[in-house]
């Protein structure tokens, strides 16, 4: 019984992971792709132009550029474990639920001194309490599709800050590449503007498309909106559920390991 939770459990975290891992390599490929072929006169490089369905089923895909954004985006997760101060990865870390339960350990009247229970935030006991014991516990078992909700905000928000990254990067090459064209150009004593429309629309598309991104899903403290806000509602609700439920963590927490205890708040 415990062995097929487990391998439920498995299946809810990696069927949206996977679907970010294909959405993300598929996006960085794609937009990649545009970009040398709109630029490759400036590259000194010869592109054709592929279909969609085409670019689709290259093996460059599987082979290469899948690999590269687990490897370098998935696995890390910047967003969820980055120690940056960044807006967005402050205020989607902010919402964790496991926060919850650490600083209920902070209100308590009891210290680390005075319960071999305390929860200490360098240790990350917390998160095992929320992830194991609460989120894949008591809570999947009562609302199963709470659990699937929380995976697929928490992956939206992910793949939209991930896209962003991507968009920026790629706008920002293709300026530079215009512009070192052109310095090259000057350099050899052959300077004009060599600039066709696509090369102009394609750092502008970009950067329509980021701000979009940006305008629709704020992670603002105060008036998240988008993905954002989603990410909050659902977690508010795992909070919710947490405080309504203050007898259970007494147990799983408090009293673990034998101990009386009890949550006193200061």
């Amino acid at each position: 019984m415990r062995q097929t939770q487990k391998v439920k459990n498995k299946k809810s975290i990696e069927e949206p992971k996977k679907r970010l891992e294909r959405l993300l390599g598929l996006s960085a490929f794609v937009i990649s792709y545009f970009y040398i072929y709109v630029y490759q006169n400036m590259l000194h490089i010869k592109v054709k132009l592929i279909d969609l369905q085409t670019l689709i089923q290259m093996p460059l895909i599987s082979v290469v550029i899948l690999p590269l954004i687990r490897y370098l985006i998935i696995k890390p997760d910047p967003l969820q474990r980055s120690p940056s101060q960044r807006k967005s990865i402050r205020f989607f870390q902010n919402e964790f639920p496991s926060r919850y339960i650490l600083g209920r350990c902070e209100r308590c009247v009891e210290n680390k001194n005075s319960c071999p229970n305390y929860i200490k935030a360098e240790s990350y006991i917390h998160v095992k309490y929320w992830f194991h014991d609460i989120f894949h516990g008591e809570i999947e078992k009562d609302d199963p599709r709470s659990v699937k909700d929380t995976f697929e905000k928490g992956y939206t928000c992910k793949l939209l800050y991930y896209l962003s990254w991507i968009l920026g990067i790629l706008a920002a090459l293709a300026i530079i590449t215009i512009v070192f064209h052109h310095f090259f150009l000057y350099f050899i004593g052959k300077f004009k503007i060599d600039l066709a429309a696509p090369q102009i629309l394609f750092p502008l598309v970009c950067l329509g498309i980021l701000i979009l991104i940006s305008e629709l899903n704020k992670a603002d403290e105060k008036k998240p909106s988008g993905c954002w806000q989603a990410w909050r509602e659902i977690n508010r609700m795992h909070v919710s559920w947490l405080k309504e439920h203050e007898d259970y963590l007494v147990k799983l927490i408090c009293q673990a390991g034998g101990e009386t205890k009890k949550f006193i708040a200061k």
